[in-house]
């Protein structure tokens, strides 16, 4: 089952933290976001796939070391603090790294985007942390469907985070 298909059943799920209000604020903010910095949607779209992209490597990495319960932890911990997220999820040149790869697949300034990186890491941390249980105790693993269908992956070509935001954009307006 593909992200859109897990978040759609995580709003109909009153045991998930997903719902359509929250869904709605994470697209006014990635909005908010394209003005507040001169840039189109598309843009700013572009710029949060590329991000999406190393987040999910620097999550199944962390879950392969520390299991899901690690994974979870740092979803929930980078939803309340994105310099915290950034600094667990990326070293200093892996953060250029990144701004570097949005920079050259979104024609926005690479300095610009490094400075953005706290801002739309708690956005994407967020929105994955919406598959979670609302009993779970923090920091355990709790079957976060969205989480594991993002991580698990499977190339199908289903709708990325990206586009999932801006599916939400719209839908909202």
């Amino acid at each position: 089952m593909g992200l859109f298909d897990q978040v759609r059943q995580a709003i109909d799920d009153p045991s998930k933290q997903a719902n359509m209000a929250q869904l709605g604020q994470l697209a006014a903010t990635m909005q908010q976001l394209s003005q507040d910095n001169n840039a189109d949607t598309g843009t700013m779209q572009q710029v949060v796939s590329v991000v999406v992209g190393y987040v999910k490597s620097a999550l199944q990495a962390k879950r392969q070391s520390d299991g899901e319960a690690g994974a979870q932890a740092l979803v929930e911990r980078g939803s309340q603090s994105g310099m915290a997220a950034l600094q667990d999820l990326f070293s200093p040149a892996q953060q250029q790294q990144v701004a570097q790869a949005a920079s050259q697949k979104s024609g926005m300034d690479a300095g610009q985007i490094q400075q953005l990186l706290p801002v739309i890491l708690p956005i994407v941390m967020q929105f994955l942390n919406s598959g979670s249980s609302k009993a779970a105790q923090p920091g355990q693993g709790n079957n976060n469907s969205i989480l594991n269908s993002f991580l698990d992956g499977d190339g199908d070509g289903d709708v990325d985070m990206g586009d999932m935001l801006g599916m939400a954009s719209k839908f909202m307006k």
